[in-house]
């Protein structure tokens, strides 16, 4: 066999390794059950259990099964779960299983696309290492960070779309170099990304990224926008029917007791943890609470603004000094933009799977950076020890994380030692407790919630449940009736009030004979 067969019988050896790994460190998590959103978007979803929803699936938003307003239109992920369901029924594995799947073809894609990257950046060189890519794509495969978006059944919106998202971008620069049909496959992909995750969108951006930084000099602004004209039409037909479809741009307004500078300057701290969370990901966490800023000027504030700054200032310089540096740093800034506008967010507002597609950009620069330390030094073999340690304590770590994402009970045992502030945790873990029987330590749980946010109706309401099956049907009343007060059409709580109301009066009757 000559050098050329090899070279060519290696990036395949390289990317079943690649596949291989990506599901080797999530194998435990085959064997976890539904938990947090999986019981609302799965169990509770009669959508996915019959193809004759497809329609209501794409004409109302992700969680019209439920008749709830969403800021969400993302039609695929339930057709996902649907293709889910028919093949496995409601067994969790199958779920999970899909996930990774989607991850490992991300991480293959991964290598791919840096390969293209490193050879344009290269163009000398006739045959580049696939060592390059290959680390990045190990390093993405194992990465800790994506065990929310991997582990947890709800996630698949971001494996999903970053898997579409790559591919779109695959297929473009393709296209680019001569591949017929490329075009089309690109806007293909990219229409199916934007139908998982609005977050999609933000392509158009790295397309023109990636145009200004490998494409010719000699290319015309005419040239660039006929090729932008397909998917700025999918984006703008996209547009009309979300907003149709959810009846505004994003109709649910979190923490709107912040003004638009507290909006402005809160970008700066979300960033750098953002940042940090991908330089370090530690204590990772189900829901991390967010403590806003009232002022640039506080010491958050101005530590956060100059650990941006500086991001961007990096940014600027590997412009000028390196092309593939410079695209990384962007393909890690652009897809987070949409998560920064805090209003449109959930109550998480800080949530570790929104770094799925950045830290693509992240693990290449890496790669980057080691492999060209290695080409420095004389000993580059010691880099590769440094790599495979790196990787080994990734893959320890996420094969670590999948287990507290086993069941609800060790998942929110997790997040409330973490975040022992956050009001949500506390009433779900209380529920939790309920369900086993553990009654008191449930209403402990939802009494700490309460403290949390007294304004928190669900807590209210399984107060009252609680108060209900301790016989206190006073002080469940009361609960119901504050959870009403809040919000008048919450279906639960008057439901419960009326059953209550008429134990406590038949009670009443059967004293009075």
């Amino acid at each position: 066999m000559n050098s050329r067969h090899v070279s060519k019988i290696i990036p395949f050896l390289l990317i079943i390794i690649i596949l291989l790994t990506s599901f080797a460190v999530y194998f435990n998590a085959l064997f976890n059950e539904f938990v947090y959103d999986d019981n609302l978007q799965i169990l509770e979803n009669g959508w996915i259990k019959n193809v004759r929803f497809i329609p209501e699936i794409f004409s109302k938003n992700a969680w019209g099964y439920r008749e709830e307003l969403s800021n969400y239109y993302r039609p695929l992920m339930n057709i996902i779960f649907m293709f889910n369901y028919h093949i496995f029924g409601l067994k969790p594995w199958g779920f999970h299983l899909m996930n990774i799947l989607f991850h490992a073809c991300v991480s293959a894609l991964i290598f791919i696309i840096a390969s293209i990257l490193l050879r344009k950046s290269r163009p000398s060189a006739l045959t580049p290492s696939p060592l390059f890519p290959f680390i990045a794509a190990m390093l993405f495969a194992t990465h800790p960070i994506h065990t929310e978006a991997v582990t947890w059944i709800s996630g698949i919106p971001e494996l999903s779309f970053t898997f579409f998202y790559l591919l779109s971008l695959y297929f473009y620069i393709r296209a680019g170099e001569g591949l017929k049909s490329g075009y089309l496959y690109s806007v293909l992909s990219f229409s199916l990304a934007i139908l998982c995750k609005e977050t999609a969108l933000t392509l158009l951006i790295i397309l023109f990224l990636y145009d200004i930084t490998f494409g010719s000099t000699n290319d015309r602004f005419r040239n660039y926008l006929k090729r932008y004209t397909s998917y700025y039409i999918v984006a703008g037909i996209y547009l009309i029917v979300r907003f149709l479809v959810l009846g505004g741009f994003a109709p649910i307004k979190r923490h709107a007791q912040l003004s638009f500078y507290q909006y402005a300057i809160n970008v700066f701290p979300l960033f750098a943890k953002y940042l940090e969370k991908l330089l370090l990901p530690i204590n990772l966490n189900a829901f991390h609470v967010f403590h806003p800023i009232s002022s640039i000027f506080e010491t958050k504030g101005m530590l956060s603004f100059g650990v941006t700054a500086s991001f961007f200032i990096l940014t600027f310089i590997a412009l000028k000094k390196n092309k593939v540096a410079f695209f990384c740093l962007s393909l890690m800034t652009i897809p987070l933009l949409p998560v920064l506008y805090i209003p449109a967010v959930g109550d998480n507002t800080f949530a570790e799977r929104y770094l799925y597609l950045p830290s693509v950009g992240f693990v290449i620069l890496l790669a980057l950076f080691l492999v060209s330390i290695k080409s420095k030094l004389r000993r580059g073999a010691s880099i590769l020890v440094v790599v495979f340690l790196l990787l080994g304590v990734y893959a320890t770590v996420t094969v670590s994380r999948n287990r507290d994402w086993k069941d609800d009970y060790t998942l929110f045992t997790d997040t409330v030692k973490k975040s022992p502030d956050a009001a949500i945790p506390r009433n779900i873990l209380g529920h939790i407790l309920s369900e086993k029987g553990w009654l008191d330590e449930g209403m402990q749980q939802y009494r700490i919630a309460l403290a949390l946010n007294p304004n928190l109706v669900e807590a209210h309401n399984n107060l009252g449940n609680a108060y209900y099956k301790k016989g206190l049907l006073d002080y469940a009343i009361r609960e119901y009736q504050i959870a009403l007060f809040l919000n008048p059409n919450d279906r639960d709580a008057l439901y419960n009030l009326s059953v209550v109301y008429n134990i406590r009066e038949a009670i009443h009757s059967q004293e009075r004979k």
